[in-house]
């Protein structure tokens, strides 16, 4: 099977060998470029800190050794990797699907009032986890560490929506709202954005499909989580259902 992979090429490579593995075609169509920022924080102490992305870690590692903290939090298994990866204990994060409302909904971010909280992540993010902590009068800072840029087109980009186009059968990957803004910048450059919503395409979230739809992608399949197996099964069901 032909899968369309959107994500930047810094990290698309554990998803490309898994879908190798697995016998499925994978093209790189990179759709965001992530760029660092020169962030710098008010505060050289804070009650919690939490990252709401692996890129946030990546990015923001060196904030963090700077400063001291006495909780630490993650949006999801994969951002806790990232950190434990870098020899940084983890204090929670929602095991099962990953989302600010997740983070939100645990038991020990609940506990958090009227502290002073530090939020790792990129640049326009989402509102929604500071609005959550304020409603416990906490008091939110951001660190936005990293910026999401649309990719240029290029002849990866060309070459890969060529041989994708060449089978009616195939699926597209995408990983959030951004990365979908990019994917349809670059099909609209390429005029092949009206081909590309026939169409399957594995989204990660309920939110991320809503927001598909809006635009007219009707053929949306959500993962069971957020991780790199999650996205192969979702084609293993489909050669089953086929056969």
């Amino acid at each position: 099977m032909k899968v369309l992979l959107t994500r930047p090429l810094t990290q698309v490579k554990a998803l490309e060998s898994l879908m190798i593995d697995y016998t499925h075609q994978p093209l790189l169509f990179p759709t965001l470029e992530i760029q660092p920022i020169d962030a710098s924080v008010k505060r050289d102490q804070y009650d919690a800190v939490i990252f709401i992305s692996a890129n946030a870690v990546e990015h923001g590692l060196e904030i963090l050794k700077k400063i001291k903290y006495l909780n630490i939090f993650a949006v999801g298994a994969a951002t806790a990797k990232k950190l434990n990866d870098n020899h940084i204990v983890v204090d929670d994060f929602p095991k099962e699907k990953a989302s600010s409302e997740a983070l939100l909904n645990l038991k020990s971010m609940s506990c958090l009032h009227g502290k002073n909280i530090l939020i790792f992540r990129g640049k326009g993010g989402r509102e929604t986890l500071r609005i959550g902590l304020e409603k416990n009068n906490n008091k939110i800072e951001y660190a936005q560490v990293y910026n999401r840029v649309v990719c240029e087109l290029s002849e990866l980009h060309q070459q890969s929506l060529k041989v994708f186009l060449s089978d009616k059968q195939g699926f597209i990957s995408v990983t959030s709202n951004e990365n979908l803004d990019g994917l349809m910048v670059l099909a609209k450059q390429l005029n092949q954005l009206d081909n590309l919503k026939q169409y399957s395409m594995i989204i990660l979230s309920e939110r991320i499909q809503e927001y598909a739809q809006s635009f007219g992608f009707k053929r949306t399949i959500v993962t069971l989580d957020i991780s790199d197996q999650a996205i192969v099964s979702v084609l293993e069901q489909d050669n089953t259902l086929d056969n």
